[in-house]
């Protein structure tokens, strides 16, 4: 085992004899260096289940969103009601039942039950009248959300011309092409321009200030969730495909939505996994709050709290570390 480091920068050998175990104390200590860890004791560590999205499969013509439900694993529904974490295909891209009900696709009947929506005015006569009438559910989920984020005074009003003139299913397909190809597909550009009757260079413009909001909102908030080191963490999501489609799903929420959840339960993910990914950064912020620390054999970090040896990743999910605000 390799010797321990001191917050002074001395080796000294490690003298504890202890195996890599959960801790049952609640010390209270609070350090940092790029972002604050505090030791609040233990705690369980919870994720929303993940879900899985299909690209290319057209909603059938002659049925209704619910008769797409499936379940988040792609398989069919069975003894139960569909409930909101399930997932259906509305014109090609899969989401959450929840979505599709700030949508004003879906609705939630009494018995908490969903069905479709009534007919609405379709977009194909783009009145004012008519946006309004398609758009109202998912305008009244933006102002009502109390967890929304801010994409800058120039970025949410851009965002808002959006939620005003493009139907959701041209928002996602916005966010896949860029997340996927890094840039915009030219033909949904040229059909977003044409849904908003102005050039396509007009519509680059305004996807531009929206996206420019969006990295920066983004970023606050993984800084916020205990993410100081972006390249380390895109190296994350790039290492599990499921992490790929989970990120997908966050990036779609916020992008329309604005919402954060999906980004902080990714950050949530990558926090006991830091080590491995941002070793230097985890050793500064340990060397800094007083903490020895010393190299795994297999990649990743050993610490301990109070005398008691732990792993990085055991430390993150047992609560013994967490990561606040600097």
């Amino acid at each position: 085992m390799s010797n321990w480091i001191t917050a002074t920068g001395e080796v000294e050998a490690p003298t504890s004899n202890l195996d890599d175990t959960s801790i049952t104390t609640s010390p209270q200590v609070v350090v940092g260096n790029r972002n604050n860890i505090e030791v609040t004791g233990n705690g369980p560590v919870t994720a929303n289940a993940p879900a899985e999205h299909t690209l290319g499969q057209d909603m059938p013509s002659n049925a209704g969103v619910m008769a797409t439900a499936r379940n988040h694993s792609g398989g069919g529904i069975y003894g139960r009601n569909p409930t909101g974490k399930d997932i259906v295909n509305i014109g090609g891209m899969e989401t959450h039942i929840d979505n599709a009900v700030r949508m004003g696709l879906v609705v939630r009947n009494s018995d908490g039950t969903f069905s479709d929506a009534p007919p609405k005015v379709e977009l194909k006569d783009p009145t004012e009248k008519a946006v309004k009438a398609v758009k109202a559910p998912l305008e009244a989920a933006e102002k009502t959300d109390p967890d929304s984020v801010s994409f800058g005074k120039a970025g949410d009003e851009a965002m808002q011309e959006l939620l005003d003139t493009q139907m959701p299913s041209n928002l996602y397909k916005t966010v896949d092409s860029i997340l996927y190809n890094g840039e915009l597909d030219e033909r949904t550009l040229e059909r977003m321009a044409s849904e908003a009757n102005i050039e396509p260079h007009q519509m680059a413009e305004k996807l531009t200030t929206v996206w420019a909001g969006v990295h920066d909102a983004a970023t606050d908030a993984l800084y916020d969730a205990g993410i100081g080191d972006e390249d380390a963490f895109a190296a994350f999501i790039a290492s599990n495909p499921q992490n790929q489609q989970n990120m997908m799903e966050a990036a779609r929420n916020f992008f329309v939505y604005h919402n954060p959840e999906g980004l902080n339960t990714m950050a949530e993910a990558y926090l006991p996994q830091m080590d491995k990914f941002d070793a230097q950064g985890v050793r500064e912020m340990l060397t800094a709050a007083g903490y020895e620390y010393a190299d795994k054999p297999d990649g990743g970090l050993f610490v301990v709290v109070q005398g008691m040896k732990m792993s990085w990743e055991v430390a993150v999910k047992q609560k013994a570390i967490t990561f606040s605000k600097a």
